[in-house]
């Protein structure tokens, strides 16, 4: 008979950043004020974190206690902030589910002061996870004809597309991790009848096959708004000297070399 593993909660070793959300929290000064985009009924406990100042918005009214903060109805897509205005954002499982993820970047990142910080925790969007969810919503919205149901994952997110969306606007990666699925999506009522069953044949598939469909389902990533914008572009490379080079694309079959003068295949 196999032996239950003993877990322990996560615990920060002295040369570890900070990443996951109750560490960033808790390293905030007393009055921070701090965004929480996309709240629904809270992204956390904010009776946690007296000496924040909280404030939740999401695009429409969830249960949840605001008693230690505000809540106020906004779309991600345009935040009724002023620039600068918050000492951190939160974006906590919600960049998927806009709309218009470029405008949602612009947003978050604007009304965040300089030298403020960005948690944002995102899935991804290669994982069987969330082929699996994506798949369930579909599923439920036009076999079950659940017709007036959204699809929640709106978005693709994933590690490297965060990455050019926060250099692309002056912020930088401070830390980050990769994690399993937990599938607590399915803690819904109509589904956690199957959640352990499913969970288990998953487990089992891996112990049989090797094949690991928990892995790498999740990214958390904390940035620091440094202002200065650290993506640079490349569009073409030399074939003769290995030159970078950004070129405009148009009617041409052909590009020269403004380094060696090399004539280049358009591609």
């Amino acid at each position: 008979m196999s032996r239950l593993l003993a877990p322990h909660p996560l615990e920060r070793a002295p040369d570890e950043a900070e990443l996951f959300l109750s560490e960033f929290l808790g390293s905030l000064a007393d009055g921070a004020r701090v965004l929480d985009a996309g709240c629904g009924g809270t992204s956390f406990p904010y009776r946690d974190h007296p000496r924040l100042r909280l404030v939740g918005v999401d695009v429409k009214a969830a249960p949840g206690d605001f008693a230690h903060g505000s809540r106020g109805l906004a779309s991600m897509e345009r935040l009724p902030f002023r620039d600068g205005c918050f000492d951190a954002v939160v974006s906590h499982y919600t960049l998927e589910h806009v709309d218009d993820l470029t405008a949602t970047w612009d947003e978050l990142v604007r009304v965040l002061r300089p030298g403020g910080r960005l948690f944002a925790a995102v899935p991804n969007s290669r994982s069987f996870d969330d082929h699996f969810y994506r798949f369930a919503g579909w599923f439920a919205k036009y076999v079950l004809l659940k017709l007036g149901k959204r699809l929640e994952h709106q978005q693709r997110t994933g590690f490297r597309s965060s990455l050019r969306h926060a250099y692309r606007r002056g912020c930088v990666l401070e830390s980050f991790c990769e994690c399993p699925a937990g599938f607590s999506w399915m803690r819904d009522d109509r589904t956690r009848p199957l959640q352990p069953g499913f969970v288990a044949a998953l487990a089992a598939l891996k112990r049989w096959t090797g094949l690991d469909l928990f892995r790498e389902s999740n990214y958390i990533m904390l940035f620091r708004k440094e202002g200065r914008r650290r993506l640079r572009v490349v569009t073409h490379v030399c074939r003769q000297c290995g030159q970078h080079v950004v070129l405009e694309r148009v009617a041409a079959a052909a590009w020269i070399c403004p380094y060696c003068g090399t004539r280049n295949v358009y591609h």
